[in-house]
Parts: C-alpha cells; sequence; structure tokens
C-alpha cells in the first residue's frame, strides 16, 4: 500500500510542475506600407463600402489571385 501512496504522491507533484514553455517571437512574414493599405481597403469593400479606392482595391486583390 505504501508503494501506491508513494507513487500517487509522486505523480501529483509531477502534475503540479509546469514546464516552461517554448514560445518562438520570430516573425514569418513583413508586409509592406502599400500591402497594408491594400488588404485594408480591399477589407473595407468586403464589409460594405463602396468607395472607388475600396474597389479598386479589391479588384485589385481578386486579380491577383490573393481572394
Amino acid at each position: 500500500m505504501k508503494d501506491l501512496e508513494a507513487l500517487a504522491k509522486e505523480m501529483r507533484e509531477r502534475a503540479l510542475q509546469k514546464p516552461e514553455p517554448y514560445v518562438i517571437y520570430e516573425k514569418v512574414y513583413h508586409p509592406s506600407e502599400e500591402q497594408k493599405k491594400l488588404y485594408y481597403h480591399a477589407g473595407r469593400f468586403a464589409a460594405g463600402a463602396r468607395d472607388w479606392t475600396a474597389r479598386q482595391a479589391y479588384e485589385n486583390l481578386v486579380s491577383k489571385g490573393e481572394l
């Protein structure tokens, strides 16, 4: 019986230990300012804005095959 109690105590202790998380802080993609503006205005068009800038940005992304 003592072996089971020791095993249970060891398992509880291991469960309470929190391992150090493995985190990567590397950006894979850095969009240019032009791309940011293009996606912003295309998103506005998709949300319902119907001005010329939004429509042009949306059509540009569609023609490139990104949407």
